[in-house]
């Protein structure tokens, strides 16, 4: 067995080797994720087990004046802020005071979507913000003023862009909510970051003829398959590789009569060229998904020894409640196992198609599953640390009864657990977990480790938390006193370490008392 120092200088390693050189000062988070791994992993380490009880809150941004709800995670880079606050606003702060720099309020252009959105992107002189109204903006990140703007949208109206774009080689990429509704085909586009021009879209619902249209009928209906990109994903610049996850299928969450098949590629992990959009590998999390279990969930980045070789794993928590490791070079199914409460997969095949239970499919007798439709996680972000092995996650277990027409809560005497929960990449087990307390809703604020040995979390009701990532003993909170829906963020500026996290009403900065 290698010593612990061999193999944390060894996960050292393999990360550096995993990430573009974009990211190699630790100061900054230039990322939705931080990085283009989404690890959500900061190699600082001021902040650590042994003090972190005395964070402190540094200062405070207050956002209560716009009624839109923000579910940003903060950019960085060399001591100035760029966050969004619902689907229209935009701001710059200076990261060591909290003081306003700049901000931009758009006016919605015709067709509104979704008034939150998760955030931005950094390219040079160029900050890049998705909204409400479909649009994909360049604001220039020194003052705010506006480059240029391109739509963000399918032939069918808009439904809003609520991800935070992501930037690789001088193209943006960005996908549109929408699935739900019924009315559209999924897609993702590239856009240049110089001059806005769109580069390539690629639908994730194949037409006649292409490659998985054999997995929807012979019909118009791949036209509203849905399969929508509503959130970011991650890229390997060595192997050349975007990948992007998909949302459930259409034209109806619960009833597949008028899709009969797999109705790829919802429900997917995409391996895409990023010069181009070709496809080149998928992994379909729930074929044929009738509980709308989207896997709009965070494809994470990880080089690690698996069954004693190295290998280049993709590893995904999925909405139906499994956690999932890939081989990220080639597709391959390498191992599933449930993380929260599920009674709808028996076991699954050495190619990775999940085999169903009895009774799961959706009647109108009514047919109770686990997960819930909120699923086991959802789109909140997880963390992974390169020196515990261990993943992080937002979980909730709760059955639902599902109908052709619906879901309904389950109203059996059990009540949903969330907890964060530590997964062994190598086994899928749960190592350990902190309930939440507090709040009966639905939390979806992300987490974010450290080589401080902490990992970050939020309940929804406001407490903000940090845990010992390897045991899991709970170190520190603090009450922000508002709802909570977005993941922690770490930088440096001056010699200082700061964590910050937004609420609905505020962005809070933490720091250690200046000695």
């Amino acid at each position: 067995m290698r010593p612990p120092v061999l193999m944390f200088l060894l996960a050292a390693f393999a990360a550096a080797q995993l990430r573009d050189p974009r990211f190699d000062d630790p100061a900054n988070w230039l990322t939705f994720d931080g990085d283009n791994t989404g690890q959500r992993h900061s190699r600082l380490a001021q902040i650590h087990r042994g003090n972190v009880k005395r964070l402190k809150a540094e200062w405070v941004y207050q956002t209560i004046r716009v009624p839109l709800r923000s579910e940003a995670t903060p950019l960085v880079r060399d001591g100035m802020m760029y966050f969004t606050v619902g689907g229209t606003q935009a701001h710059a702060l200076d990261a060591s005071t909290g003081r306003e720099l700049w901000s931009f309020h758009l006016q919605p252009e015709g067709d509104t979507g979704a008034d939150w959105n998760r955030g931005m992107a950094l390219s040079g002189n160029r900050v890049l913000m998705a909204t409400r109204d479909c649009r994909l903006i360049a604001l220039d990140a020194r003052n705010g003023s506006v480059v240029w703007a391109s739509r963000v949208r399918a032939p069918e109206p808009c439904f809003g862009t609520t991800a935070a774009p992501l930037v690789w080689n001088g193209l943006a990429y960005i996908g549109q909510r929408g699935g739900d509704t019924g009315r559209m085909r999924g897609h993702l586009d590239a856009f240049d970051v110089e001059t806005g021009a769109r580069k390539w879209r690629i639908f994730t619902i194949p037409g006649p003829g292409e490659k998985g249209s054999q997995t929807w009928p012979a019909t118009d209906v791949y036209k509203v398959g849905g399969g929508a990109t509503w959130t970011a994903g991650t890229y390997d610049p060595r192997l050349n590789l975007l990948f992007w996850p998909t949302g459930n299928p259409g034209p109806k969450d619960y009833d597949g009569s008028d899709r009969k098949g797999d109705n790829l590629y919802s429900d997917s992990v995409l391996a895409l060229r990023p010069d181009t959009g070709e496809l080149v590998w998928h992994y379909q999390f729930t074929p044929h998904d009738l509980w709308d279990w989207d896997a709009n969930e965070t494809p994470v980045l990880v080089d690690a020894q698996w069954r004693g070789r190295p290998r280049k794993l993709l590893l995904h928590a999925d909405r139906n409640a499994h956690f999932y490791v890939l081989d990220r070079a080639t597709g391959e199914f390498l191992m599933a196992a449930p993380f929260a409460r599920q009674s709808w997969a028996r076991s699954f095949t050495a190619a990775g198609r999940p085999v169903l239970n009895p009774g799961v499919v959706p009647s109108h007798r009514g047919a109770r599953v686990c997960p819930d439709v909120h699923g086991g996680t959802n789109w909140q972000p997880p963390s992974y640390h390169p020196e515990t092995g261990l993943f992080y996650l937002l979980a909730r277990d709760a059955c639902g009864i599902y109908y052709p027409n619906g879901p309904e809560y389950d109203t059996g005497s059990q009540k949903p657990l969330q907890a964060l929960r530590a997964i062994d990449i190598q086994t899928g087990k749960v190592k350990w977990e902190i309930p939440l307390l507090g709040t009966a809703e639905i939390s979806h604020a992300g987490t974010m480790t450290t080589a401080g040995g902490l990992v970050f979390f939020s309940s929804r009701d406001g407490q903000f938390m940090a845990a010992d990532a390897l045991s899991g003993a709970l170190l520190w909170n603090f009450n922000t006193g508002g709802t909570i829906r977005a993941a922690p963020m770490t930088y440096m500026v001056k010699g200082r370490q700061y964590v910050a996290v937004v609420t609905k009403a505020a962005v809070f900065a933490f720091a250690l008392p200046d000695q």
